[in-house]
């Protein structure tokens, strides 16, 4: 009754206990968790104070009004959690210490959220800074309080031991301490202990392993930089015993898995920045030890804090080369899931932050001359297009083609590319006899358009009196503002269209992509943010509006279905839900699954599944994992999955391992349009997915789905996975 009383006052309460342990290492996984918990106890009254610690701070903050969600994923309390394992260990307890404990855990507090909101504004981590001022503000204190008494713990380790778990902990404790191992793996797991406060080999074993279980890669790192700064002290000369007293090599660990694959998507040269950092991470701790020493404070994890937030604010200040490497959005708290959705999602993504542009033009156009053109698309002009209208022999005119009206693109509407402002006009340019220059008026008739700031649009060659718009008028996308012709440098009716940044006719040009469009080439295909090449034949995505509603999925939503397996019918739902980030997403209210999914003009795509895979939601988010909403019969999609999805568990673990550089699986994913029918009252669109997960190119296992869309709504989902059959139809 307690427990169900707090799951309503508190939501997700003993997710935001376990995710304060993990979230030092940035994680968020139960078992690694309940493991790193476990460790914490093996000096108990360590642990126990780490516990008050992180209730203290999860409490105050839930009390206090903070976000919520940053409650659960633990980052407002795992700061306390390392003040409440430091003090456990350094003090003895008695009941002084624990006044002490929960008010140094609520100012904690009270400092994690001052950095969050001084740091968040320039995009970067508090990381464990709150700690270090915390625990240095006790411990210069703790010299003018008498009630607080250094703990003698650590010097009997044997007899704590026992008391822990008896004779067999003692035994096992002793066969860890007496193995054979090299010196650096010693200080490399104790290293590891040391994080929270457990300076013995066993400690940091079973920390390993919880770090295996939650990221292969994060082990990696952890591994490749520690024997990095082994290596570079034996170089340099330096003291190593540096590494060994108090284990602080932990600096070296937490920053390779930082910045190897958690806030920077893991690469090689990812993995190339973590072997930057030890150099310097070096002289910040023999620096940072020698100016605290007068204070006798440790450095604790300064250099690590140190050397993260500053490379992140690099980072973050690039002008070129800002995917090498690439910082991590969003956050998937995992290495593997952050390179995998980086793989997939970059194009997808990319959308967020660039202006949806269109083509300029209805129905097919061809490019008869495209980026780095043979004529006059060259050098500063060379990222620009020219259009023509085509008949089905590859013809641009009709008749004898001597006269401007017979090419089929002259006098056809050309329309704004992306809302924008008319910013400049040229209207009175003649248009040119067929065959004919105009070198004076090289551009003839055109148009700018502001779209943003720095990127304007220009259309060319227009006929002569044609502009319907007016230099300061706001146009929406699509609208009509002129008419092709054939004026300037043309010597055939075309559309010359290109992007610049600055407003004048004619300015050096801009590579910016065309958000979705179609080609037709013998087939149909779809393009996402790209450039129509040389003779594609290319057109807008008009978006279809039975499918462009059936996947308007609003908050609050529900989705009701029946499912119908082995003549058996049960009923299944689905909410539509968003996030404090406003991120949207399907949930299962039975299962708990979530399929995150994301709508650009033009598109639906799902971009993250959480939870049990079993739920007939994983399957749909396979079946529909990109749907175009514009519609042509025979028209062939292809994307791919993140390799986290990968059923086999054995194959995607040792995938992880080389993901960053050399990757053997493959999840692929293929939908083609094969039916579209028409009628009076509805419209019926039906198509066909087929979901392959690959070794070395290999088929291991395939799944189809047949979707059907009618009346503004999913219809009907039909999922084949080897002989099962499940059939989704929607409930009335």
């Amino acid at each position: 009754m307690k427990i169900a009383r707090l799951s309503l006052v508190f939501p997700l309460f003993w997710q935001s206990i376990i995710n304060s342990y993990t979230q030092i290492f940035f994680a968020k996984n139960r078992a690694m968790g309940l493991l790193i918990m476990l460790v914490t106890l093996f000096d108990f009254h360590a642990g126990i104070s780490g516990i008050v610690a992180v209730l203290t701070a999860n409490i105050a903050a839930y009390l206090i009004g903070f976000n919520r969600q940053q409650i659960i994923n633990g980052l407002y309390g795992f700061n306390a959690l390392l003040v409440g394992l430091g003090l456990g260990v350094y003090f003895q307890p008695n009941v002084s210490y624990f006044i002490i404990l929960v008010f140094i855990s609520i100012l904690t507090l009270i400092i994690t959220v001052t950095l969050e909101g001084v740091l968040f504004k320039y995009g970067l981590p508090f990381l464990s800074i709150p700690f270090l001022i915390s625990i240095w503000v006790i411990t210069l204190s703790s010299r003018q309080i008498t009630h607080l008494e250094l703990s003698e713990r650590g010097i009997y380790t044997l007899n704590e031991m026992y008391a822990l778990g008896g004779l067999p902990m003692l035994r096992l404790y002793e066969w860890f301490n007496a193995l054979d191992w090299a010196l650096p793996i010693k200080i490399y797991f104790r290293s590891l202990g040391a994080i929270f406060f457990q300076y013995h080999l066993f400690a940091g074993i079973l920390i390993a392993v919880g770090l295996i279980i939650w990221s292969r890669l994060a082990f990696l790192f952890s591994v490749t930089g520690f024997a990095g700064a082994y290596i570079f002290y034996e170089v340099v000369g330096a003291n190593i015993g540096e590494l060994n007293y108090s284990y602080i090599g932990f600096n070296f660990i937490l920053t390779s898995i930082a910045i190897g694959g958690f806030f920077v998507v893991p690469s090689a040269l990812s993995l190339l920045w973590t072997i930057i950092t030890i150099p310097i991470l070096a002289f910040l701790i023999t620096s940072g030890s020698t100016i605290l020493q007068f204070l006798q404070l440790s450095v604790f994890s300064l250099p690590f804090n140190i050397v993260v937030i500053m490379l992140l604010y690099t980072f973050k200040l690039r002008e070129n080369f800002t995917d090498r490497p690439a910082l991590v959005y969003p956050q998937q708290f995992n290495p593997e899931k952050n390179l995998y959705a980086r793989l997939i999602n970059q194009t997808r993504l990319a959308q967020l932050d660039k202006i949806p542009i269109s083509l300029p033009f209805m129905g097919f156009w061809k490019v008869t001359q495209g980026i780095d053109g043979a004529y006059t698309h060259q050098k500063a002009w060379r990222f620009a297009w020219d259009f023509e209208m085509v008949d089905e022999g590859g013809k641009t005119f009709k008749d004898a083609g001597d006269r401007p009206e017979d090419y089929f693109c002259f006098n056809k509407p050309v329309l704004a590319p992306a809302d924008g402002y008319i910013f400049e006009i040229e209207n009175t340019i003649e248009d040119n006899e067929i065959g004919g220059f105009n070198l004076k008026n090289n551009w003839g008739n055109s148009i700018v358009m502001s779209h943003a700031t720095g990127l304007f649009s220009q259309m060319s060659h227009l006929k002569k009196d044609s502009i319907s718009v007016q230099k300061g008028q706001f146009v929406k996308k699509g609208e009509s503002i002129a008419c092709c012709g054939n004026s300037g440098r043309s010597p055939y009716p075309h559309l010359h269209f290109q992007f610049q940044n600055s407003p004048e006719i004619g300015s050096h040009t801009l590579a910016y992509p065309i958000t979705s469009y179609f080609s037709k080439n013998g087939k149909i295909e779809f393009h996402s943010l790209a450039k129509p090449v040389q003779d594609e034949l290319v057109c807008n995505n008009q978006i279809n509006e039975t499918l462009d509603k059936a996947l308007h999925f609003i908050p609050g939503q529900e989705l009701k279905f029946n499912l119908t397996e082995d003549n058996k019918t049960t009923k299944i739902s689905w909410l539509s839900e968003t996030d404090i980030y406003n991120f949207t997403y399907l949930i299962c209210p039975k299962t708990g699954a979530k399929a995150y999914f994301m709508r650009t003009p033009g598109s639906f795509y799902f971009t993250q599944f959480e939870g049990d895979k079993s739920s007939l939601l994983y399957q749909f988010y396979l079946g529909a994992y990109q749907i175009v909403t514009g519609v042509y019969a025979g028209l062939v999609v292809e994307d791919r999955f993140p390799l986290s999805l990968f059923p086999n568990p054995i194959l995607r673990i040792m995938q992880d391992f080389t993901a960053p550089f050399y990757r053997f699986l493959d999840a692929n994913y293929r939908i083609e349009y094969k039916k579209v029918k028409n009628s009076i009252d509805s419209e019926l669109i039906q198509m066909d997915s087929e979901v392959r997960f690959s070794i070395f190119g290999k088929q291991q296992s395939r799944s189809n789905y047949t979707i059907e869309f009618k009346n503004n709504q999913l219809q009907r989902m039909t999922i084949m996975i080897d002989e099962r059959i499940q059939i989704l139809e929607r409930a009335l």
